[in-house]
């Protein structure tokens, strides 16, 4: 089973990421602020955070820099309510997949499958020990972004 954190301020986005998230099989966590969830994810590392851009105070950046710099097998999906979400964005180590508001189901559950395979991957385990060429070997695979 597969462990998903959901970031996010609205408090009706997680209600529903959870909602169609958990019946997939994954054992879910949620956190309001980038803050709460990077407590939550020094105390037990989730496989996938997927969480908001924009929140009050730091927002979905600061934590994937967090992140990056003390979990770095945790793969991340990132989601914004921005109809184009720039490479500065779009390419931060670890960001697996970007999602855009509103959400549509199957792109969710898409979305965080291939975050789980990341985060499950030999590229994973070689980011634990600080080598960042992985990542771009993974998508080389095949596995794209959108």
């Amino acid at each position: 089973m597969s462990s998903i954190l959901v970031v996010d301020d609205d408090a009706r986005i997680r209600e529903f990421l959870v909602r169609w998230l958990k019946p997939a099989g994954h054992d879910m966590r949620e956190a309001p602020d980038a803050e709460t969830a990077l407590g939550l994810v020094a105390s037990s590392p989730p496989d996938v955070v997927l969480c908001d851009l924009q929140m009050p105070g730091h927002g979905g950046l600061w934590l994937v820099e967090q992140l990056r710099t003390q979990f770095p097998a945790v793969a991340i999906v990132l989601a914004t309510g921005i109809d184009s979400v720039s490479p500065a964005v779009s390419l931060q180590p670890g960001v697996v997949e970007y999602l855009v508001k509103p959400f549509d189901r199957e792109r969710v559950l898409a979305a965080v499958a291939r975050a789980v395979a990341w985060a499950q991957s030999d590229a994973a385990r070689a980011r634990e020990r600080g080598n960042d060429a992985p990542l771009d070997s993974w998508l080389k695979t095949g596995r794209s972004r959108p």
